[in-house]
C-alpha cells in the first residue's frame, strides 16, 4: 500500500477522517458529560453521512471519467484514495461503537435508563413492545416488492430499510420495508423498574409474522444507502424575475435526489458478507466495494441525540452547563455607540440578540434609508428575515442576496425568497458561478445633514438557533472606512456584470482574501528576516489551499514562527521546512464548534489582525464570494489580541499534529481551555444567584456508589442554589 504520508501535504479527505475521529474521541473523555458523549457519537455519524453526500462523490466522478490522475497533495490515485478512506473511516466506526456500548452499558449499571435487543427483554416487556408494533407502526409500513417483475424500487437518501427474503418465493425477490423517517427510533417501554427501550428497526424485526403471516423468513437484513448530493446548479442571471432560478433550484433538487450511491451500511450483527440477500443488496444499489460497511451495531446513531432530550432536564448534571451570553447593557442605543467606537462580539458568549437590537434600531430610525444583507443560512421562523420584512413595511429599500445555494439549505432558502418577495424586499441571487458566503449587513441612514452608515461584518451566518452553539466573530462599526468598501461589495453583488470592485480597506474572495493572507506572511517574512521579530497566527475551519500552505512553508524556513489552529482538515505538513521550523498545528474541537476565523501577522510593527468568513481553502480562495475585514480600532483590536492569547494557551480541548500526521493530547495539559475560559469570564460577571451550578461528569470508571453520590450530590447542589434564591428573595421583600 503507498505511503500516504510520502509528499509536502497530506490529502483533504483523509485529514478530513482524522478531525472526525477527534469529534468521536470526545465520547470517550471522562470529562465530557455522559448525555454528551452520546451526542458526539451522533455528531460523528451525522459528518460522515454528508462526508458521503459531497466529498466522495468528486472522488468516484474522476474514476468513472477514466481519470487515474495523480492527486497533487498526497500523490495517490482516486481509487487509492478511496482504499485509503474505507480503512481509515473503518478504524473511526470501530472506535465508535466501541464507545457506544461502553456508554450504554453506565447508564444500564447504574439504573438510568437501558437500550437492548428484543430478544434480551423479559416477557412482560416484549408484550408492552409488542402491543406498541400494533397500535403505533404496522399502520404505517409499507412493503415494496423488488424483483423481475417489478420496476426497481427508489431507495431514499438516509431511509433506515428492513430487506426480507420470504422461503416460499422466487430466490431473486426482495422485500423492502422502509421505515418512516418520522417515527422515533427509539421505543420506550412504559411501566418498567428501570425506564426500557427497544430500536424501532429491531421491534420490527421480531413482528415479521405480523407483516407476513402466510410465509417464512429465509433472510432479513437492515440497511442504509447514502446518495451523491454533489449536483451542480447554475443561478440564471438573465432571469428578471427570478423564474428561471428558482425552477433550476426545484430540478436540481428533484435530481439530488436521484443521485449515485456512494455507501451502504448493513447492521453487520444481521448478515455476513457471504449471504445471498447482501450480495444482492449490493448488486441492487451499484456501490463500489470501498462504499460498503458492515457496521457493529444499529444504523444512524443520530437517534442518540434523543437521550439528551429525554434525559437533560431531569439530570442536568450529565449535559454542558448552559449559560447565557451577554446581552445589550448599555446605557444608550447601540446605533449611538457605534457612532464613536466599534464593537467586537464573540458569539455564544455575546448574545445573537445584540445584533438583532442592531438591526431593530436601524427598522426604527425614521432616517433609516437602506438595509443591505446577505443570507447564506438562518433559522426556521427567522427573526431577521422577520425584521427585514418589518423595513420594507416602513418603506426601507431592503436588498438581500440570498445564496440558494447554501448546501441542504435550498429548500429553506427558496421559501425566504418567496417571503422576502412578498414583502417588497429586493432579492438578488450572487455570482453566477460563486456561491456568496460572505455574512454582512450595511445600513444607510440620511438625517438631512449627512449620511451616516454602519455596518456588521461577521464570521457566522445570521442564525439565531446556530449561533447558541457556535463560535463566531462579529465587527459593528460605522467607520466610513468599511461603509465605503461595503457599499462597492453590495453593488457588486446586485449587478450582474460587474467585475470585483476595488477595496481601501476589507479583502474579498475571489482571489483577494489569498491575497491579502499570502502578502501579510511574506511582509512578515521579511520584517523576521530583518529585526528577528514577528509571528503569524491563523484560525481556521480548514487548510487545504496550496499557495497559502507554500507561503507557510517559505517564512518558516527562514525561521518564521507560526500558530495554527485548524478545527479540521489541514493539508499542511510538519517537518517538511528544516532545522528552523516552528510551526505548531492545533484542532481545538469542545463543548462549542470552533467557527470563527482569524488571521494575525506580528512583526516590529503594528500587528495586522483580520476576521473572515472564508476558510483557508481553495474553493473559498477562488470559487466563492468570501469577506474580510481588518480591525482598525485600537480598543477592539487589544480585544481581539486577548482572544489570540486564550486560543493559543488552549492545550485542554487542543490536540497537536505531529510529524507522522497523527494528532495528540497532553496528558497533562499546561494552559487552559478557551472555551471554558471565555465562559467562565461570563459567569465571573454574573451575580452568584445566577451563577450555574458546577458540572459533575460520570467517568465511564465510575463505581454505583461513586455514581449514585455524583447525582445525589448534584440534586443537593441543586436545592441549595433553589433554597439561597428564595431566601434572596424573602429578604428583599421583608427588608
Amino acid at each position: 500500500m503507498k505511503d500516504i504520508y510520502a509528499g509536502e501535504f497530506y490529502n483533504r479527505d483523509l485529514s478530513w477522517l482524522l478531525f472526525n475521529r477527534r469529534v468521536i474521541n470526545l465520547s470517550t473523555n471522562p470529562d465530557t458529560p455522559l448525555l454528551e458523549r452520546l451526542n458526539f457519537l451522533a455528531i460523528g455519524s451525522n459528518n460522515l453521512d454528508e462526508f458521503y453526500n459531497v466529498r466522495i462523490p468528486s472522488i468516484e466522478d474522476q474514476i468513472s471519467l477514466g481519470r487515474d490522475g495523480i492527486d497533487p497533495k498526497s500523490g495517490l490515485t482516486p481509487q487509492e484514495l478511496l482504499t485509503q478512506i474505507h480503512v481509515r473511516n473503518s478504524k473511526n466506526i470501530s472506535q465508535q461503537y466501541d464507545s457506544l456500548y461502553q456508554i450504554l452499558s453506565i447508564f444500564n449499571e447504574h439504573k438510568l435508563f437501558s437500550l437492548n435487543p428484543y430478544d434480551q427483554l423479559s416477557t412482560d416487556e416484549q408484550e408492552t413492545a409488542n402491543h406498541y408494533f400494533h397500535q403505533r407502526i404496522l399502520p404505517f409500513l409499507n412493503v415494496v416488492t423488488y424483483d423481475n417483475l417489478h420496476s426497481r424500487p427508489e431507495i431514499k437518501d438516509g431511509t433506515l430499510i428492513i430487506a426480507i427474503r420470504l422461503a416460499d418465493t422466487a430466490p431473486n425477490a426482495i422485500r423492502l420495508i422502509p421505515i418512516p423517517p418520522k417515527l422515533s427510533r427509539l421505543v420506550r417501554l412504559q411501566h418498567t423498574e428501570l425506564d426500557q427501550f427497544v430500536l424501532l428497526e429491531d421491534l420490527i424485526r421480531h413482528n415479521f409474522s405480523e407483516i407476513f403471516p402466510d410465509h417464512e423468513i429465509e433472510e432479513s437484513l437492515t440497511f442504509r444507502i447514502t446518495r451523491d448530493k454533489d449536483v451542480d446548479m447554475e443561478i440564471d442571471m438573465d432571469d428578471e424575475n427570478s423564474e428561471g432560478t428558482i425552477a433550476n433550484m426545484e430540478r436540481y433538487l428533484a435530481a439530488r435526489e436521484r443521485g449515485n450511491t456512494t455507501r451502504v451500511e448493513i447492521e453487520a450483527l444481521e448478515a455476513s458478507p457471504q449471504a445471498q440477500l447482501f450480495q444482492q443488496l449490493v448488486k441492487l444499489t451499484h456501490v463500489r466495494e470501498t462504499g460498503i460497511y458492515n457496521i457493529p451495531g444499529p444504523l444512524d446513531l443520530t437517534f442518540l441525540f434523543q437521550f439528551e432530550k429525554i434525559y437533560g432536564k431531569k439530570h442536568p448534571e450529565l449535559t454542558y452547563t448552559p449559560f447565557a451570553g451577554r446581552e445589550w447593557t448599555q446605557n444608550k442605543p447601540m446605533l449611538d455607540y457605534l457612532n464613536h467606537q466599534d464593537l467586537l462580539l464573540q458569539y455564544p458568549y455575546d448574545n445573537f440578540d445584540q445584533f438583532l437590537t442592531f438591526l431593530q434600531e436601524a427598522v426604527n430610525d425614521p432616517h433609516t434609508v437602506t438595509i443591505k444583507q446577505t443570507i447564506y443560512r438562518v433559522a426556521d421562523n427567522s427573526k431577521v428575515v422577520e425584521l427585514l420584512k418589518e423595513a420594507a413595511a416602513k418603506g426601507i429599500h431592503v436588498s438581500v442576496i440570498v445564496e440558494l445555494r447554501a448546501r441542504f439549505d435550498e429548500e429553506h432558502n427558496l421559501d425566504i425568497v418567496e417571503e422576502l418577495e412578498d414583502a417588497g424586499c429586493f432579492v438578488y441571487f450572487g455570482k453566477e458561478h460563486m456561491k456568496v458566503h460572505s455574512k454582512t449587513c450595511l445600513v444607510l441612514k440620511n438625517d438631512g445633514s449627512h449620511p451616516t452608515g454602519y455596518v456588521h461584518i461577521g464570521t457566522g451566518n445570521y442564525n439565531e438557533k446556530t449561533a447558541n452553539q457556535f463560535v463566531d466573530l462579529n465587527l459593528f462599526s460605522s467607520n466610513p472606512a468599511y461603509v465605503k468598501d461595503l457599499s462597492r461589495f453590495f453593488n457588486y453583488l446586485e449587478t450582474d456584470d460587474a467585475q470585483p470592485p476595488h477595496y481601501e480597506t476589507v479583502a474579498a474572495s475571489p482571489h483577494r482574501i489569498e491575497d491579502m493572507v499570502i502578502q501579510n506572511i511574506k511582509h512578515v517574512t521579511e520584517r523576521y528576516q530583518s529585526t528577528g521579530q514577528g509571528h503569524v497566527f491563523l484560525k481556521t475551519n480548514a487548510l487545504t489551499d496550496q499557495e497559502v500552505i507554500e507561503a507557510i512553508y517559505d517564512a518558516a524556513k527562514v525561521g518564521v514562527p507560526f500558530r495554527i489552529i485548524v478545527r479540521g482538515a489541514c493539508c499542511l505538513k510538519l517537518g517538511v521546512c528544516g532545522d528552523k521550523e516552528d510551526i505548531t498545528v492545533t484542532s481545538i474541537i469542545g463543548e462549542l464548534l470552533e467557527h470563527n476565523r482569524i488571521y494575525a501577522f506580528f512583526s516590529d510593527e503594528e500587528p495586522s489582525l483580520w476576521i473572515s468568513s472564508a476558510d483557508l481553502m481553495t474553493r473559498n480562495m477562488d470559487n466563492r464570494v468570501e469577506l474580510a475585514a481588518p480591525i482598525l480600532d485600537e480598543t477592539i483590536r487589544q480585544q481581539l489580541l486577548n482572544i489570540i492569547e486564550v486560543y493559543s494557551q488552549d492545550d485542554v480541548d487542543g490536540s497537536f499534529l505531529n510529524l507522522d500526521g497523527r494528532y495528540f493530547k497532553h496528558d497533562v495539559p499546561n494552559g487552559k481551555s478557551a472555551q471554558q475560559t471565555f465562559i467562565r469570564e461570563i459567569t465571573d460577571e454574573h451575580s452568584p444567584v445566577n451563577a450555574p451550578v458546577p458540572r459533575e461528569t460520570i467517568s465511564s470508571s465510575a463505581s454505583p456508589k461513586s455514581l449514585s453520590a455524583q447525582l445525589k450530590y448534584a440534586r443537593i447542589l441543586n436545592m441549595a442554589l433553589a433554597l439561597l434564591v428564595l431566601a434572596l428573595l424573602l429578604l428583599l421583600i421583608f427588608k
